[in-house]
């Protein structure tokens, strides 16, 4: 990819709606600043751990490699087309309040 070209995911909630809709109750449950950390670390700059979502045949993020053994879907059927969204869970800031 070159460079110079901005790379935009304008095209994520159409072709990936389950995932849209996780990211949607995900910035409700931990905070829009925490998702968007997450997007920045796993998808733009290509961190592994950060996040990684799966919709059909269409993947974005770089999944930790404990993530791919997901024994709670093996046999279901139709698992594999499912949405999939897998974050890095906020830090625990010492002194804060939970």
């Amino acid at each position: 990819m070159d460079k110079g070209l901005k790379q935009t995911f304008d095209w994520l909630p159409a072709q990936m709606p389950g995932v849209a809709a996780l990211m949607k109750s995900r910035r409700a449950k931990l905070g829009e600043a925490h998702v968007k950390l997450c997007w920045v670390r796993g998808v733009v700059n290509r961190e592994p751990g950060w996040f990684f979502a799966r919709e059909g045949a269409i993947a974005v993020g770089i999944p930790d490699p404990t993530w791919t053994n997901l024994p709670e879907l093996a046999g279901v059927p139709g698992a594999d087309t499912k949405a999939l969204l897998v974050m890095r869970d906020p830090e625990v800031q010492h002194g804060a309040n939970p």
